[in-house]
């Protein structure tokens, strides 16, 4: 965090918290919304709430396994759901099955106005690969949730890695006290 100058505008209580501050920033426009690491789908219910226009997209990428390996706080095949993608009636929503590299290669970025990304990958190797796959399409104005932005050596050690590596500038938005939920906007 000092190493790149971040200070956040705001702390919140929680998660959703943070989640309103995208929600205000957002406004009316036409999202694409993609969730990395999508578990039973509480937080994609959140957003198929909360983002109201009609031509936003929301996609949930995840394998419904479990995690693909082990590190920091959690074990190989934690949040598996046995393999099903959670049933979230809106016709927005879809979901991507598959390990993250193994799908995104093949995904097509729809057309949107602005897009939001939720990290909830957890594990470093899986973030970094995320952020390093998406690169073309992060811009500025661009925001990038992460969820689990106090274990350093996984989330935060990879958007760090993704910004030396990109020369990408992001402003701190807000986050939780515990810095476990943080939003950043790329300004540059």
């Amino acid at each position: 965090m000092e190493e790149q100058h971040f200070n956040f505008a705001c702390y919140v209580r929680g998660r959703n918290e943070v989640w309103e501050s995208v929600v205000k920033r957002v406004g009316s426009k036409r999202i694409l919304y993609l969730e990395f690491g999508v578990a039973r789908g509480q937080s994609m219910r959140y957003w198929s709430r909360e983002l109201r226009h009609p031509e936003t997209a929301m996609h949930g990428f995840d394998s419904f396994e479990g995690l693909p390996e082990s590190g920091g706080p959690w074990n190989k095949g934690q949040f598996s759901t046995g393999g099903l993608p959670p049933d979230i009636a809106d016709p927005r929503v879809r979901f991507f099955k598959g390990w993250f590299d193994e799908v995104l290669p093949t995904y097509i970025v729809p057309a949107h106005e602005l897009l939001v990304i939720n990290m909830d990958a957890d594990l470093y190797s899986s973030t970094i690969y995320v952020l390093q796959h998406l690169r073309p399409h992060i811009k500025p104005g661009t925001l990038i949730c992460f969820d689990e932005f106090h274990c350093v050596e996984h989330e935060p050690r990879a958007f760090g890695e993704f910004i030396s590596q990109t020369g990408l500038r992001f402003r701190a938005i807000c986050a939780d006290q515990t810095l476990v939920h943080a939003l950043f906007e790329c300004v540059q």
